[in-house]
């Protein structure tokens, strides 16, 4: 039964229309700005910063992806001790912002400190210690932090994997190797693509690790345009490279992951059965994920918690600690209730429009905080001068860059939801709203927490857009972990990031406990 859908496709378009206005501003700033700045630009810094950050997208993109596919084949393919654990201990990385890890190492690699003691013990005085302000210094830790995307997409993918393909590729004389490489690695190439393009994204969108590691990218020119030279023109221009650098990562992942498509066509599928891993083997594995998980997680958070009870708390930890739990709140909780008209209209009525404004919103995502934090001063300080500055803009910009989220996992749920219940509830009386308030809502309210989570937890460590957009005197937690870090207090900056980790592990247990109820293992049906 179809409905009439003008006045949802009205509501949508405008908040659609809404949260693509910065980056409209930005785009319609740098195409409008002088082209003298343009030149300059051209002349003294976008082909140093365009060298930099591809060459980081490149590294990070590689080790992510060795990191990640490696272990989620290990943990898709093989049955062995302590498995259930690893599947926790692989992804406590996503609680671990860059910056922090950035700042945590900092510390264990400076003069006297704990790497630079063993580093001497072993090599001696005269021993050239590796520097961590370097390039692979910073490829390393953004690769530390956002390998767990590959991980997670590639390992949901190999769980679904038709055990048929593989054992008649065998039973037809293909080795174990050449079936991994031609069967069962390019069914999973989708996930993988899509894996590897959201930590590129990430990558893209950090500010934090690159300048405090003083590595020139982008991102951190453009917040240095606006906030050591105010010149908010200059930094659209950058955004503007930033934005087609972007579109261009989103349309090769688009290209790669549907250039071919796998379709399990045979009857009966059927999970693949894990091996079982014993001796040496299990060592090996065992001792690959220890490493990994002490080298992303543990070593990190033992030295902030050494930091935090070495050193004095700062007076205003506590009133940060309010002030990030208060804006991520109303962030999450407009987030998610702004996007669902979009969500329901796009599954439920899916037309041009539709999409045009779930592929408007989705974009935010992609973007870097500061290109949404450029392109709202520029708006704010042109039409509404008297916002800027405020608690409205902040709010803004959060749901600029996270509602995306609570689009995706939304609409995956909408999806869900069969439309006989809706039709049923029709029949019975129900208006359309009641019917969603009802009926739908009830039922992907699972998806819609899930969501607020997310977005809640992304808010609290969100550190760009929040520097350059909140009010006088708002310090938020991961604003104190920079201050305190960029003039080297490494003990005052520890007990705020300590606080920002334990915030993050919230969704990673959450998930990990619907992947266990799930059935989460040979079953396939969870992760």
């Amino acid at each position: 039964m179809k409905y009439q859908y003008s006045s949802a496709a009205v509501l949508t378009t405008g908040i659609a229309a809404l949260l693509a206005t910065p980056l409209l501003f930005v785009i319609y700033s740098a195409l409008t700005t002088d082209g003298a700045l343009w030149i300059r630009l051209w002349q003294t810094r976008l082909p140093f910063l365009f060298s930099n950050t591809l060459s980081l997208l490149l590294a990070v993109g590689l080790i992510s992806l060795v990191l990640g596919v490696s272990l989620a084949w290990i943990m898709a393919r093989y049955e062995f001790t302590g498995k259930r654990i690893w599947k926790w201990l692989v992804l406590l990385p996503f609680a671990m912002p860059g910056y922090v890890l950035a700042y945590a190492y900092a510390t264990i690699m400076a003069p006297g400190g704990i790497f630079h003691n063993f580093w001497v013990l072993i090599g001696g005085d005269l021993a050239s210690m590796p520097s961590l302000y370097s390039f692979w210094g910073v490829a390393l830790i953004l690769s530390l932090v956002n390998y767990p995307y590959v991980y997670l997409l590639t390992y949901m993918s190999l769980l679904k994997t038709n055990a048929h393909y593989e054992e008649s590729a065998l039973l037809a004389g293909a080795s174990k190797t050449r079936v991994a490489w031609s069967i069962t690695l390019p069914m999973a190439r989708p996930a993988i693509i899509a894996g590897l393009a959201l930590a590129l994204m990430e990558v893209l969108a950090d500010y934090g690790t690159v300048a405090l590691l003083r590595y020139p990218t982008f991102t951190e020119a453009i917040v240095r345009q606006m906030q050591a030279r105010f010149d908010p023109y200059g930094a659209a221009a950058i955004g503007a490279v930033v934005l087609i650098l972007t579109i261009s990562l989103m349309l090769i992942e688009r290209y790669f992951r549907g250039r071919k498509s796998y379709t399990q066509v045979v009857g009966g599928a059927r999970a693949y059965q894990p091996q079982k891993l014993r001796g040496k083997s299990l060592v090996l594995v065992s001792g690959f994920f220890l490493l990994i998980a002490v080298f992303a997680f543990f070593a990190p958070v033992a030295m902030l918690i050494r930091l935090s009870l070495m050193g004095s708390v700062i007076p205003d930890l506590l009133s940060s600690l309010l002030s990030s739990l208060i804006v991520a709140f109303i962030g999450a909780t407009v987030a998610v209730v702004v996007v669902l008209p979009i969500a329901y209209l796009n599954v439920r009525n899916k037309t041009f429009l539709s999409k045009i404004s779930s592929y408007a919103v989705a974009m935010g995502y992609s973007l870097p905080g500061p290109v949404i934090a450029v392109g709202l001063t520029l708006l704010v300080t042109t039409f509404v001068p008297a916002l800027f500055g405020g608690f409205v803009v902040l709010i803004f910009a959060y749901l600029v860059r996270f509602s995306p989220i609570a689009l995706q996992s939304q609409e995956a749920a909408i999806q869900q939801v069969s439309t006989n219940l809706e039709d049923a509830a029709r029949i019975l009386g129900k208006s359309p709203i009641q019917t969603v308030r009802e009926i739908t809502l009830s039922l992907i309210k699972p998806a819609v927490f899930t969501a607020w989570i997310l977005v809640f937890v992304d808010i609290i460590k969100e550190l760009p857009a929040t520097m350059m957009l909140r009010p006088l005197a708002f310090d938020t937690l991961a604003i104190q972990v920079w201050m305190m870090a960029s003039e080297e207090l490494w003990e005052l900056a520890a007990a705020p990031a300590l606080l920002i980790v334990i915030v993050g592990l919230f969704p990673i247990i959450y998930f990990v406990g619907k992947m266990e109820q799930g059935g989460g293992g040979r079953d396939g049906k969870g992760i």
